[in-house]
Parts: C-alpha cells; structure tokens; sequence
C-alpha cells in the first residue's frame, strides 16, 4: 500500500480511538488484533490487511465506506 495512504489511514484510526476514548488495547481487545499490530499500524510501518481494515471499522460501529471517508 502507498505510504501516504497508510499515513493518513493511521491519522484515521488514531482519531477515531481518541473520540471513543480507546486505548490501544480497547481497539484491539475490540477488533481481536494484536496490540502490537494496532500499534505498527498506527505509526504505519506495516501494510493492514483487508481482514484487519474491517475488524477495526466494525470496532468503531462504521461501514467500510464510513470509515475509509478521509
């Protein structure tokens, strides 16, 4: 995935956590992800699957169209 993109689909997630009041390990107890993938995927050093991309958005009640919306 291009690096912008990446970055601005942290900046995202970021933001969306901070309005829920999540910790990192809210959103990912939530999503059933890593903590640790959360976290490498909010700093963007790695690629987010598919499968990730729509836990994540159903962790914060979104469609995928919703949530890609920046």
């Amino acid at each position: 995935m291009d690096k912008v993109l990446l970055e601005k689909l942290a900046i995202r997630i970021k933001e969306l956590r901070k309005l829920n009041n999540y910790t990192q390990d809210d959103l990912a107890d939530i999503a059933q992800i890593a903590r640790s993938t959360l976290g490498n995927i909010e700093t963007a050093k790695n690629d987010i699957t598919f499968s990730k991309l729509y836990k994540i958005a159903k962790a914060f009640n979104l469609t995928l169209s919703e949530f890609l919306n920046f």
